[in-house]
């Protein structure tokens, strides 16, 4: 298929809102939880999850347009906390289910069949079954003007990871978490682990070359 703005801007609507939202590949599947108000825990998934930076720790989650269905948004500007939880494989039926919209002060913990988690350290909500978790704190966000989509950035607080897939380098083995990738809005895949290579360099040689047009 080639296609050029015209030809996109004249597709069906769900043909393009499925092409657009997989035209990026697989993006990391989180679960995103938040408590309002009243203290009641709220749950969804979130694929649009970006890093940030490493120092200070910090990462990104792109929110569609705020409504007033935005609970997970609305939560994060009472409470300034969330925390993300990747998706192992086992828990992707109910990860997916909490894209519903459940009315307000409805948990998609319980509702979805997800075992829900509190710690002393960070108070958020957590997803038991997960073996990457963070606590974060909103530390700013940005407005995109052309769709008003919000980018919320969040400064890590609290992290948990499975002793059986944290290596000794910091890398963590997603392969031998089962954690999940989402394609688009509905469609999810397993992480394999294909290589791992070194600190890319430029050769001494090389340094010296010519540099050329690419």
């Amino acid at each position: 298929m080639i296609a050029h703005l015209a030809d996109i801007e004249s597709m069906e609507k769900s043909f393009r809102t499925n092409l657009i939202n997989h035209l990026s590949g697989a993006k990391a599947a989180h679960l995103l939880g938040t408590y309002n108000e009243q203290h009641q825990s709220n749950l969804a998934i979130f694929s649009n999850v970006i890093h940030i930076g490493a120092n200070p720790a910090m990462m990104g989650v792109l929110f569609r347009p705020v409504g007033a269905d935005s609970h997970t948004y609305k939560n994060i500007q009472a409470n300034k906390r969330f925390t993300l939880n990747q998706i192992p494989v086992s828990l992707v039926p109910q990860a997916h289910q909490t894209s519903a919209r459940y009315p307000l002060g409805i948990s998609e913990f319980e509702a979805c069949g997800i075992e829900e988690e509190t710690i002393p350290e960070f108070d958020g909500p957590f997803v038991k079954q997960s073996l990457v978790k963070m606590g974060l704190i909103w530390e700013e966000e940005h407005l995109i003007k052309s769709n008003q989509t919000v980018l919320l950035v969040g400064k890590i607080q609290y992290i948990s990871i499975h002793d059986s897939i944290l290596l000794p380098d910091g890398h963590i083995d997603l392969a031998v978490a089962q954690s999940v990738s989402a394609g688009g809005l509905d469609t999810y895949y397993q992480v394999k682990k294909l290589a791992q290579f070194p600190y890319a360099k430029v050769s001494a040689d090389a340094s010296h070359e010519p540099r050329r047009n690419s």
